[in-house]
């Protein structure tokens, strides 16, 4: 079940910032809220959609799945994100991954159509919308590097030094799986870095102790 969106349920998203009540009563038209719950599939990849969809809050993760039906993971997404990958001005939108709530989650269904018409008389959001897509650009170049280009070790060490909160919170199998490696394969790698005096890692604790030498691991 969805309901129409009220301007006080879009009013401090980020995509909406700066515009007024009316503004905001007009984009409110043509969106629906959906609630989802944890587990829950949102869409799945290449599904063919006319709407974007707009994570309001909650936390959901972006997959994809290979010809041998295992997982690769690519990245999360928590509040006030877009979750839909545009790469074609056309109405229909072929979904890039598989998307999947983490938690319970809130998502906006935007009619691409009409925001589109909206978008060109109001530059602000194209603006914003500008800064999205760059910041998804840098997502994917991210990824890039992860997943063609440095081995298991440079994943690691990159991950350390640009995720190094997310690194320490997360279990060892939630982590390997971040980074498409086995949890026994992290072990090894965070024992060699332990080893070579880059890291200290405990069973409870882990700490950088050398932050240039993991870059040179994958920048060198």
């Amino acid at each position: 079940m969805s309901k129409l969106a009220l301007i006080k349920d879009i009013k401090y998203l980020s995509l909406f910032e700066g515009l007024n009540d009316e503004e905001l009563a007009e984009i409110a038209s043509f969106i629906r809220i959906k609630e989802f719950v944890k587990n829950d599939i949102i869409y799945y990849e290449k599904e063919v959609k006319k709407e974007l969809y707009y994570l309001k809050k909650g936390e959901v993760k972006v997959y994809k799945v290979d010809r041998f039906n295992n997982e690769i993971f690519l990245y999360n997404l928590t509040d006030d994100s877009l979750i839909t990958k545009i790469s074609t001005l056309n109405e229909n939108i072929v979904c890039f991954g598989n998307i999947e709530c983490k938690v319970d989650c809130e998502v906006l269904i935007i009619n691409f159509e009409l925001f589109s018409n909206f978008c060109l008389s109001h530059p602000q959001i194209l603006l914003k919308l500008t800064q999205i897509f760059a910041q998804k650009a840098m997502m994917l170049e991210c990824l890039i590097n992860r997943e063609l280009v440095y081995d298991g070790v440079a994943k690691v060490a990159y991950t350390l030094i640009n995720d190094f909160e997310v690194f320490k919170t997360l279990k060892k199998q939630e982590m390997a799986y971040r980074l498409n490696i086995q949890p026994e394969t992290l072990s090894r790698i965070l024992n060699k870095l332990n080893k070579r005096g880059l890291i200290k890692a405990t069973r409870s604790t882990l700490d950088i102790l050398d932050p240039e030498g993991l870059k040179d691991i994958f920048e060198g």
